[in-house]
C-alpha cells in the first residue's frame, strides 16, 4: 500500500483475496452447556473493531453476569462473518453494541 502511495499510483482494485469479515457473537449457556447466540454483531471490515466492541461488551457483563441473565452464562467472541446468515446480523456502525446487548436481554440500563 505505501508503495503504491510513494509512487503516487492507485491501489489496485482486485489483489487476489475476497476483504476479511469479522463478527462478533454473545451466546448464552445454561450450565448443561445448552444454549444459542443470542446476538450477532456485523460485518466488521477491520479485526481491531471487532476486539474492540468484544472488549466493550465483556466490561459491560462483568460484575453483573449473574443478573444480566439469570441462569445464563454470557461468552462475547469474534467469529467470522457468515454472510448466508446475514439477516440474523446487527450493523455495529448503526447502533451502539452495548446497547444492542442490554436490548438484547431486556435491560434499559446501557452505559
Amino acid at each position: 500500500m505505501l508503495t503504491h502511495a510513494a509512487a503516487g499510483l492507485d491501489l489496485p482494485d482486485d489483489v487476489g483475496m475476497a476483504p476479511a469479515l469479522y463478527g462478533v457473537h454473545v451466546e448464552a449457556r445454561r450450565q448443561n452447556n445448552r444454549g444459542h447466540v443470542l446476538l450477532r454483531l456485523g460485518p466488521y471490515t477491520q479485526a481491531r473493531h471487532t476486539d474492540h466492541d468484544v472488549d466493550r461488551l465483556n466490561a459491560y457483563q462483568d460484575g453483573q453476569a449473574d443478573t444480566l441473565m439469570p441462569g445464563f452464562t454470557l461468552t462475547v467472541k469474534g467469529a467470522p462473518f457468515d454472510v448466508s446468515d446475514y439477516l440474523a446480523y446487527c450493523d455495529p456502525y448503526e447502533a451502539d453494541a452495548v446497547a444492542l446487548l442490554a436490548a438484547a436481554v431486556g435491560r434499559e440500563d446501557a452505559p
